[in-house]
């Protein structure tokens, strides 16, 4: 008899490494139902429900309902549902259950070894899940095992991997129980389970270094362009950087050299070349074999190739030991290079272009690449219809204001040496208009009031003059306004005319002749060119 909390107790076991419990009752429901198909038939309709918080296992054969039983591993009879189900209808399912107890220790060994294979199949995906996504990355494990000339088998937490003597950093050895970092360059799945590549002479062992030590490289202000490596020997990297004010192989280098220590005491002996990269194929040729002093380049681009004239008695410095300077070189750069001193190029007449001349080329080149690039982002802009966002303003409905205007009464004051003549003041009574709203948007009109300028002695056939000019004026002003408007009915009172001549005369021959000159000169003063309206805020005071 198989004991339902032996296998639930085996879930909490396979989670601890690292498999998810729905992973493994799925494995346990489907390892249940091949059991029970091999024990009955292989189409058997087979439901397994596992309720872990109750420690359940429930295993149902599914058969239809039916009237008359064509094949009774599929189908059941009415009368015999009803039998256990009464509201049972034909041609709905009928689950009968199965204890644990109808298992056999035959088919507990068969369903031992089918779990163990599905738990298998599901601990390998979940490896991978795990693995895949650093593929490109640094894993940190522990020596297991060590076979000398062969292979290092390295515990990098889940799984196993190895490490050929071929990826090593030249001759470097280990020990068990040693800690060391590894590159994993390729995550494979395959049907017998992952398969893992990890190197540490791989050129993304060395860029991931520079990443860990290099704050600059890791933040993108210094970009590694290139890396070529021959792991234990020397290796050459080429940089730039994104930030004019940055020197980006200082940045590698760090003060004293203390960054670049840091990466070489991984790398054993291997040397580590900071080489500053350049658009220009010559200039980074020229970059690219230093230590040799390079004078000049020459290039064939149809064909690939390069000569770099070195000074005479560096041709030795520029190919290197073992040639480990011009192969690595040739990996950076991508172009065959040949090396030539300078006495040996001029005899073979070789013209090349010197480190001047390729500095300008390399400055026309950006210019001409910037120019191209804004050319392209100028038709991208052409061809692509641009839609402005256009600020509407409301629509204001305005109503027109008509400003009662009331004029300030007239008063003048004659001084005259005895009689004093009194002049009632013409007033106008505050006419309301009724306001009209309109939908159109309508001008408010401005109605202009000139008040009359005093003079500070006039007849009072001049005063009543001027009166009667304002009536006029405000009769053309009320004219002027909207047609849907209604006339103003303005009372006026009328002003007692006083004839001057029942009166005796009160200035002598010669003040009148005096006031007649300020008359004329008072007609010859034009003031229809004066503004009056600057000075409505005075009389509004």
């Amino acid at each position: 008899m198989l004991d339902a909390k032996i296998f639930l107790k085996a879930i909490d076991e396979l989670e601890e490494k690292g498999i998810s419990r729905d992973v493994t009752i799925q494995a346990l429901k489907e390892s249940f139902e091949s059991i029970f198909k091999k024990k009955n038939y292989e189409d058997t309709r087979v439901e397994c429900n596992i309720d872990v918080e109750n420690a359940t296992i429930e295993i149902y054969s599914i058969k239809t309902i039916v009237e008359d039983v064509m094949d009774d591993n599929l189908e059941i009879a009415l009368e015999d549902a009803i039998l256990e189900n009464p509201d049972a209808k034909v041609g709905e399912d009928h689950k009968t259950p199965h204890t644990l107890d109808s298992f056999t220790k035959a088919d507990a060994l068969k369903f031992k070894s089918v779990l163990r294979q599905k738990i298998k199949e599901a601990e390998k995906a979940a490896i991978y899940a795990a693995y895949s996504d650093k593929e490109g990355e640094l894993i940190t494990g522990v020596v297991e095992k060590v076979e000398p000339g062969r292979f290092t088998l390295v515990n990098i937490g889940r799984t196993t991997v190895s490490l050929h003597d071929s990826q090593k950093i030249g001759d470097e050895q280990f020990k068990v129980g040693q800690t060391i970092k590894v590159y994993l360059s390729q995550v494979n799945s395959l049907s017998s389970g992952p398969k893992f590549y990890v190197s540490r002479a791989d050129a993304g062992f060395l860029k991931r270094l520079f990443e860990e030590e290099i704050p600059e490289i890791y933040d993108g202000t210094v970009v590694i362009k290139e890396i070529a490596r021959e792991a234990g020997e020397r290796s050459k990297v080429a940089v730039y950087s994104t930030d004019p004010n940055v020197d980006p192989i200082g940045a590698c280098i760090g003060q004293g050299g203390t960054k670049i220590q840091k990466i070489c005491s991984q790398l054993g002996k291997e040397k580590i070349d900071i080489v500053l990269y350049h658009e220009y194929p010559g200039l980074y040729i020229a970059e690219a074999l230093k230590p040799a002093s390079v004078v000049g380049v020459k290039l064939n681009e149809e064909a690939h190739n390069a000569v770099a004239v070195v000074k005479n008695d560096e041709l030795r410095v520029a190919i290197g030991k073992r040639g480990i300077n011009a192969i690595l070189a040739v990996k950076l750069t991508n172009w065959k290079v040949d090396i030539k001193e300078i006495d040996v190029a001029l005899n073979e007449g070789i013209v090349y272009d010197t480190l001047d001349q390729m500095t300008r080329k390399e400055e026309n080149m950006i210019l001409e690449r910037r120019r191209q690039e804004l050319l392209q982002l100028t038709q991208k802009e052409n061809t692509q219809p641009v839609v402005e966002e256009v600020e509407v303003a409301p629509i204001v409905e305005e109503t027109p204001v008509i400003e009662e205007v009331t004029p300030t009464p007239i008063v003048e004051e004659v001084k005259a040496e005895e009689p004093v003549v009194e002049v009632t003041p013409v007033v106008e009574e505050k006419v309301e208009e009724p306001v009209v709203e309109e939908e159109v948007k309508v001008e408010e009109p401005v109605v202009e009031y000139n008040p009359v300028r005093m003079q500070p002695k006039v007849s009072l056939a001049d005063l009543e003059k001027q009166i009667e000019e304002e009536k006029k004026k405000k009769t053309q002003q009320t004219t002027k306004r909207k047609s849907y408007k209604k006339e103003e009915e303005v009372e006026e009172e009328e002003v007692k005319k006083v004839d001057p001549t029942n009166y005796m005369s009160i200035y002598t021959d010669e003040e009148l002749e005096e006031f007649e000159y300020e008359d004329e000169e008072e007609n010859e003063y034009d003031d229809d060119d004066i503004d009056y309206s600057e000075y409505d805020s005075y009389y509004d005071e």
